[in-house]
């Protein structure tokens, strides 16, 4: 297999200077969206460099397709790295080597220096990411840009790229049985220029997990408001005749075996088997029953029933879908080392 490494850039020109003479033993393929820096003069010094200039397009994850793209037969190594440093060159031969052996390799990030407000950011969309798309369950930092792949291991075809993350798709995309490792680096300060990421990438990466998520949030969400309406009309129904406590549990009841039977059929749309997902789902719906049925009642104390009942179903929600994603609908596609 021959080794490739691909490198997104967009005004990166002085960082290409001190790169691309550390990286003389791959293939590098530079995709660049028409900086207009001289990254071209300086891709052109070197017979190991490929330089793709992208005129009429931008953002890396498409970049890196085109790269991917540009590579003649299914037989390669890829590594996907920035052009700024703060992926370690030093570790592309820990990449390649493990290549030999897995089909995809993370970049795992440790010794993070970034400021709180970045750290938290990136804890957050990591937990977004591995909540709403389970391919990525067993991906310690699905956030990193640093990564590398066989390239006959992926189904190129089915990456729709978006925004920055396209590890995200990689990763979704891979073939059955496919196995995975990392490399832990230490991420590096950005040696020039500045960082591309503003609030458009944050929407776009928002945008991309929805989508490869296969909208079930939304789906879920729907069904969701549907046992709403069950939940809150059974109990206005039941309301005079039965002690609180008891409306409250039969309409969250009720509530759950509709919402089981939508989210089976339409959300995950049969993604385990009905007699593995049905007991599961109600394990999870059950403590979620006593989260809703305990914040409803205690709210009751200060607030109008319906409006208690409400707000406890908002809470149960949340941890009803993310049980739901990784628990009662368990999806396993790739086995890690």
């Amino acid at each position: 297999m021959k080794n490739y490494v691909i490198i997104p850039t967009y005004k990166e020109a002085d960082n290409l200077k001190e790169l691309l003479p550390l990286l003389t033993k791959y293939s590098i393929i530079v995709v660049d969206d028409n900086s207009l820096d001289g990254t071209e003069k300086i891709c052109r010094k070197y017979k190991n460099v490929k330089l793709i200039v992208r005129k009429n397009k931008r953002g890396l994850a498409s970049a890196v397709i085109d790269g991917i793209l540009s590579i003649k037969g299914n037989d390669a190594k890829i590594v996907v790295m920035d052009a700024d440093f703060q992926h370690d060159p030093e570790k592309l031969p820990e990449f390649f080597s493990k290549l030999n052996k897995y089909d995809f390799i993370y970049g795992n990030r440790i010794n993070l220096t970034m400021t709180l407000y970045r750290k938290v950011m990136s804890k957050t969309a990591a937990f977004l990411a591995r909540t709403m798309i389970p391919q990525l369950n067993k991906i310690d930092d699905p956030m990193s840009g640093f990564f590398g792949f066989r390239l006959s291991s992926v189904h190129i075809k089915g990456i729709r790229p978006i925004g920055y993350k396209i590890m995200l798709e990689i990763a979704v995309n891979l073939k059955d049985n496919a196995k995975i490792s990392k490399v832990n680096y230490r991420f590096g300060d950005r040696k020039f220029g500045k960082s591309k990421i503003h609030f458009k990438t944050l929407l776009e990466f928002v945008l991309q997990v929805l989508r490869l998520n296969n909208y079930r949030l939304l789906l879920f969400s729907l069904v969701g408001l549907s046992g709403i309406v069950v939940n809150e009309g059974i109990a206005f129904l039941l309301h005079p005749y039965l002690p609180l406590y008891a409306v409250f549990i039969l309409a969250a009841e009720t509530s759950i075996i509709t919402n089981f039977l939508l989210n089976h059929n339409f959300t995950f749309k049969k993604r385990a088997r009905l007699i593995k997902a049905l007991p599961r789902y109600n394990l999870v719906a059950l403590t979620g029953l006593v989260i809703n049925v305990s914040i409803a009642l205690y709210l009751s104390l200060f607030i109008e029933y319906l409006l208690a009942d409400f707000i406890g179903i908002l809470i149960a929600f949340v941890f009803n879908y993310i049980l739901s994603e990784r628990f009662a609908w368990s999806f396993n596609k790739a086995s890690a080392r």
